[in-house]
């Protein structure tokens, strides 16, 4: 096996492409809580064209592409999903908030995760799969209490 020409430390970003950016941002910030970080770029009307969202310490852009249409598959998007790490909740409670603001669910999963702070444990977990306004997929990870 060959030596790897370059090592990665984490990631830096995500950057997804999005019909209307001004559209996507209230999923983005009052669905999902991520804050804004900047506008990088707007149009001649002045709506953003190009943001920076902090999902804690990482960022995710949206980036207008109007002519972006997601496959009709799922499983044809070259984007599987994005997770975002959330704090305990009660599941169902989430899932009822998130369809009263019409965001569509794809599924969910229970499963274990190891400690991230190195310790040698595992913790059960909870994920809701979502969908933002432009079909890109995203995973809400919950630890469920001991």
């Amino acid at each position: 096996m060959q030596e790897p020409l370059v090592r990665a430390t984490g990631l830096d970003h995500a950057n997804l492409y999005v019909r209307d950016v001004a559209s996507s941002l209230p999923f983005y910030t009052d669905v999902l809580g991520l804050p804004l970080r900047a506008v990088m770029s707007r149009d001649r009307d002045g709506r953003p064209t190009f943001v920076s969202l902090a999902a804690g310490e990482d960022t995710i852009f949206l980036m207008q592409n109007r002519d972006y249409v997601p496959p009709p598959d799922s499983r044809a998007r070259g984007l599987n999903h994005l997770c975002l790490l959330i704090p305990p909740t009660d599941p169902e409670q989430l899932m009822a908030d998130l369809r009263a603001r019409g965001v569509t669910i794809r599924g969910t999963r229970e499963g274990t995760r190891g400690a991230r702070d190195g310790a040698a444990d595992t913790r059960k977990t909870f994920s809701v799969y979502v969908e933002d306004p432009d079909g890109h997929g995203i995973e809400l990870e919950q630890q469920l209490p001991r």
